[in-house]
């Protein structure tokens, strides 16, 4: 289960887009997320994983103080801006975009499991139905190349999920950048994640 100081700390600076490039980013917001599983279903429909393999996934919890409830937190690649899995990988099949996200090269993937090992948010996994070579979310890379939202983004009726440019943040998205305290998973990991929390209030 996730506790409770798993997800807190100050947000730490992005060390891409410095040059202006985009910086897409997640916010997701963990007072409306409803545990619905809509955005894993849509992910999961989207990218085609292999059975039991989840791009992203839920954690449900519970909180006793100040309120009990049940509480649920979508977890999945944070696109790091420091990520261990780059480093580690032998055959630098593992690497990141000009705009921060990070994507695996399955031409040069040899399934080593390195970078699975060295992500500390258990989000990549290898794919038996391509020889086991390394897959995880990309943010839905082509749909935003388009000018779509992430599936998950999509398919969050409860308004859980934001997606922006960091860069260049406008509508909710940017409403949430300027008021919303927000948090990290496993921050004294300290490796940038632009997947931010807004925490239970």
């Amino acid at each position: 289960m996730l506790g409770a100081g798993v997800i807190g700390g100050n947000i730490p600076s992005l060390a891409h887009g410095e040059d202006g490039s985009p910086q897409p980013t997640m916010i997701i917001d963990l007072n409306r997320c409803t545990g619905c599983q809509s955005c894993v279903v849509a992910c999961k429909s989207y990218n085609k994983t292999a059975t039991g393999q989840f791009n992203t996934r839920i954690i449900q919890g519970e909180q006793s103080s100040p309120l009990a409830r049940a509480t649920f937190v979508p977890v999945q690649c944070n696109q790091c801006s420091a990520p261990p899995c780059i480093p580690v990988c032998p055959n630098d099949a593992t690497f990141k975009l000009g705009n921060g996200i990070v994507v695996t090269d399955w031409d040069l993937c040899t399934a080593s499991g390195e970078c699975i090992r060295a992500c500390p948010y258990d989000a990549r996994a290898s794919d038996p139905n391509y020889q086991d070579r390394v897959d995880k979310c990309d943010f839905c890379l082509d749909r935003i190349e388009q000018g779509m939202a992430p599936a998950c983004v999509e398919a969050c009726s409860a308004g859980a999920r934001l997606f922006g440019d960091r860069a260049r943040p406008d509508g909710e998205f940017a409403d949430y950048l300027r008021h919303s305290p927000l948090a990290v998973r496993n921050p004294e990991q300290e490796t940038g994640p632009t997947l931010l929390y807004v925490p239970l209030s």
